[in-house]
């Protein structure tokens, strides 16, 4: 980060309170983590005077104490607000500030079901699928069952969170309640994709036989997942995998101990469970 002041007043002895991200923060600086980090909650009851209040007593910062008093009184926008703050701290750089405000911009309309839902998909989008869950959860148990579109957003992004962790059969479920919810051929692709993955070639033939409804989609599932084959046959993990196989067959051939392809499963499973950690990591 460029311009960042590493001592920008001072800490305070008594933190504030930031209602709609139910956090506190004793620091200028942590007040520009949790701005940047849950700009998506951030509405008009966020540019008050009571946190210009704060930054100036508290943090001795009566410059923009002053700054955001004037901001008030013109009744300018969160989005000024939150900047005003962001650059007098220096805590992020320019392009982070301006997807920052950005974001504030742009989720200024939502309604707070849906603001809550974009923190969740941010979590989603940034690897934090442990967390994405927890918050889509929460939201399914606060949200009434006429907000549908939201609904079937949420259990859609369920389902995709689930399919990152591989946990396809919860995956499936998640996807069948954002159809059944808010009917669509999309939505109806995905369930039986992971359900096609989820169960073994039995069970899900005996499922679509019971469902005739959903005959034709299968069908391009079924498609979908060819193609979906063919183009894993391009990618370095393809020819990884391959390679893996041809040393595992050599050393049979030749009476030899298998250890170079051992090595090689060796480090790819150390590389996937790496993945997968830092992916389910709340």
């Amino acid at each position: 980060m460029e311009n960042v002041r590493l001592a920008c007043g001072h800490r305070s002895k008594t933190p504030y309170l930031i209602d709609k991200m139910m956090v506190r923060v004793y620091s200028p600086e942590e007040l520009c983590y949790s701005i940047g980090l849950d700009a998506y909650l951030l509405d008009d009851a966020f540019a008050c005077e009571e946190l210009a209040t704060w930054l100036g007593e508290e943090c001795g910062l009566d410059e923009l104490q002053r700054e955001l008093s004037e901001h008030i009184r013109r009744k300018g926008s969160v989005e000024g607000y939150a900047r005003i703050i962001m650059e007098y701290v220096g805590f992020y750089d320019d392009e982070t500030i301006a997807e920052t405000c950005a974001v504030i911009r742009d989720n200024a309309s939502l309604s707070a079901y849906e603001k809550n839902k974009a923190r969740a998909d941010y979590y989603l989008m940034c690897g934090r699928v442990t967390m994405a869950l927890d918050a889509y959860n929460e939201l399914l148990e606060s949200i009434p069952e006429n907000e549908k579109k939201v609904r079937s957003s949420i259990w859609h992004n369920c389902g995709y969170a689930y399919t990152r962790m591989f946990r396809f059969s919860e995956a499936a479920k998640a996807f069948y309640c954002s159809y059944k919810t808010l009917p669509s051929d999309d939505a109806l692709k995905q369930f039986l994709t992971a359900l096609r993955i989820s169960k073994d070639d039995k069970e899900y033939l005996d499922y679509i036989s019971g469902h005739p409804e959903f005959f034709d989609m299968s069908q391009r599932v079924e498609k979908s997942i060819r193609q979906a084959e063919g183009s894993f046959e391009g990618t370095d993990e393809f020819r990884s995998i391959m390679a893996m196989k041809m040393l595992r067959e050599e050393s049979t051939s030749y009476g030899e101990q298998a250890t170079p392809y051992y090595d090689q499963l060796d480090k790819l499973l150390e590389d996937l469970k790496s993945s997968y950690r830092e992916m389910v990591a709340t």
